[in-house]
């Protein structure tokens, strides 16, 4: 209020019908060029609406609109921060990395981990140690490096001190013992 008992310009400026208006002007003059650059930068037109409306939410929850002197800067710079919070929280979750559950796959998978299926699992690993162990040293050290460890034919051949094609033939070997002595079960 001034001196004379009416309202000052910073009341008026308070008013729901000015914010209103402002809000209405800076959408018509900003949007179009906010959607442009969230598309330019993640692609997604599903999301960018959602961000464009982030950037005046945050405007209207913010500083008072009339007090921003560069308004332009001043959104896009809300834009650019939209962004990297985005970016850490999808970092933070590994979203990509999320399959999505549909119960027509997820849902049948659980149903075979039964307790019979479980035991024949222990089984057949069982199996397969006592085979390993039937199998000479060399052998069973050749398909544990390279099952188990993971190591690739030249560094099993590296490690050992004999050539590719000794690695070979033991896995092949190995391979053939164990499909013999391993009953397979069917599920």
């Amino acid at each position: 209020m001034t001196n004379s008992g009416k309202p000052g310009p910073e009341a008026v400026a308070a008013t729901p019908a000015h914010r209103d208006g402002v809000f209405e002007a800076l959408s018509k003059r900003f949007r179009t060029p906010l959607v442009r650059f969230f598309e330019r930068r993640i692609g997604r037109q599903s999301e960018t609406e959602d961000l464009v409306q982030e950037v005046f939410m945050r405007l209207a929850n913010g500083a008072r609109i009339d007090s921003v002197e560069h308004m332009e800067a001043y959104l896009f710079k809300t834009a650019a921060n939209l962004l990297r919070d985005r970016q850490r929280r999808l970092m933070a979750r590994a979203s990509e990395a999320h399959e999505p559950y549909e119960e027509d796959i997820h849902g049948a998978a659980s149903e075979a981990h039964s307790p019979e299926r479980a035991l024949l699992g222990s089984q057949a690993i069982q199996q397969l140690v006592v085979a390993l162990q039937e199998l000479p040293e060399r052998t069973r050290n050749v398909w544990v490096l390279y099952h188990v460890d993971d190591l690739p034919h030249a560094d099993i051949a590296r490690q050992l001190g004999i050539a590719i094609s000794t690695i070979e033939k033991h896995l092949n070997r190995a391979n053939v013992h164990l499909l013999k002595r391993i009953d397979r079960p069917t599920w």
